[in-house]
């Protein structure tokens, strides 16, 4: 056989392979948006340093003066939220907080939190990542299991800063 033959067929080979790795990443990606992620397996992820993961809490941010009274903490994002999450209530940016906006990143892999893992407000924003995964139980789950959580205003991570958020 020719070396320019040899080559042509060691390429085309790399080219066949290329597309079916780039096909079955596609596809575990669309299987990952199907599977919630629970509780536990969210805590498990965030302890690991080496894991690098976005959470996006799309509960309301504040909760209006009329129904406060009646409003319980985990029914908005300032009354209690998952550490490190940042607020992106209903996926409508004209609702976010401005220094928020500035830290979500559609390209890294991403948990939605809702108060109790809603799909419907999940599929309308999965569409905004390209990874993302829902949390089975929303905010609610967490809170039942006891896991760390924060309150108050958003305050975006300080520059340079490292470890985990547990």
């Amino acid at each position: 056989m020719s070396p320019k033959l040899e080559r042509l067929v060691y390429i085309s080979i790399i080219a066949v392979l290329s597309v079916v790795l780039l096909s079955y990443g596609k596809k575990e990606i669309e299987l990952q948006k199907q599977i919630p992620l629970t509780v536990e397996e969210l805590y498990e992820k965030l302890s690991n340093p080496k894991v690098t993961i976005q959470i996006i809490d799309v509960r309301p941010y504040e909760i209006p003066e009329e129904e406060e009274d009646e409003a319980d903490e985990i029914d908005y994002y300032t009354g209690a939220h998952i550490p490190g999450s940042i607020p992106f209530p209903d996926c409508d940016e004209s609702k976010t907080p401005e220094e928020a906006l500035e830290q979500i990143n559609p390209y890294l892999p991403t948990v939605i939190v809702s108060k109790d893992g809603d799909p419907e407000i999940f599929e309308k924003c999965a569409q905004k990542f390209s990874i993302a995964q829902n949390l089975a139980g929303g905010i609610t789950a967490w809170d039942d299991e006891g896991y760390p959580e924060d309150e108050g205003e958003y305050e975006p991570p300080a520059i340079g800063g490292g470890g985990g958020c547990l």
